[in-house]
């Protein structure tokens, strides 16, 4: 087949996806940071318009602030799932429940739920929403500038253009992966707390640098735009970790006398623990404790 039938070809699937996302209405239970996160991000590329969106959100300042930064349209609960092809459920977990149960039945079947409720399994969610299709998500906090890190799992009775709505909806704020949910809690200690782990360490970096004489300004800026710029050489270059350590490594240098410190100080460990005290706790908390 010709180049030019084949580019053409791509172009009208790209186009005619387009549409389909364009005509989907999104309805969003709670408008918290993540969830403001989400349907921003699809209004900045595009993939949605204002008149597509319907938020409800218990904070009735809140709301309102959304209505009048956006343009989406606030209502209550009943109707943002009764006008939405797919539902957000960004409320707080421990409101998930009565919410759920609060909604008519004949307004949920058939629909899709896509939670980013922590802690909330699939199997949970599905009990609660016998008659619709759900998907979990377990999103990060980067999200609000564009930079996210989201894992999704499906559950019983998804369909490929589920899953490609799902992809295009987290897919305006970041990166996507579909893993199984039985790697959730990892997920959620590494890519969910991980952002609060990464600015602890950053912050030790800021205090080393004044301990050295940097002023605290200057400290965060080097330190921020190292950790940006290593995070995209890293993403982009495709080098794996350790060649990269060795790559900036000159024997007798400057780096390796501070990798000797670092080292041997027990960091990867402290960092292992870290990892499983939160996942430990991603456990208990999605058994109810």
């Amino acid at each position: 087949m010709p180049p030019t039938v084949l580019f053409f070809g791509s172009w009208l699937l790209w186009f005619l996806g387009s549409l389909l996302y364009m005509k989907m209405k999104y309805g969003f239970l709670g408008a918290g940071q993540m969830g403001e996160a989400l349907f921003a991000g699809m209004l900045r590329q595009g993939k949605a318009c204002p008149a597509d969106v319907h938020i409800a959100e218990v904070n009735h300042a809140r709301a309102e602030a959304m209505r009048e930064k956006y343009g989406v349209t606030v209502a209550d609960a009943c109707a943002v799932v009764a006008s939405a092809d797919l539902v957000v459920l960004a409320t707080k977990p421990q409101d998930m429940e009565a919410l759920l149960k609060a909604l008519p039945s004949d307004g949920v079947r058939g629909k899709l739920f896509v939670s980013i409720a922590a802690g909330k399994s699939l199997a949970t969610l599905e009990a609660l929403l016998p008659e619709a299709r759900v998907v979990r998500v377990m999103p990060n906090l980067p999200m609000r500038v564009g930079e996210g890190m989201s894992c999704f799992c499906r559950g019983t009775g998804v369909t490929e253009a589920d899953v490609e709505a799902v992809q295009m909806l987290l897919g305006c704020s970041g990166r996507v992966r579909e893993m199984p949910e039985t790697q959730f809690d990892a997920v959620t200690a590494l890519s969910g707390s991980g952002p609060a782990f990464v600015a602890v360490i950053a912050q030790a970096f800021v205090d080393g640098a004044v301990a050295q004489g940097m002023s605290a300004e200057d400290a965060r800026a080097l330190t921020l735009q190292t950790l940006r710029g290593t995070a995209t050489v890293l993403a982009e270059g495709g080098v794996p970790l350790k060649e990269f350590v060795e790559q900036v490594t000159s024997k007798g240098g400057t780096t390796a006398a501070g990798r000797g410190v670092l080292e041997g100080s027990g960091m990867a460990e402290i960092i292992a623990q870290t990892l499983k005290a939160a996942a430990d706790r991603s456990r208990e908390l999605g058994n109810g404790k």
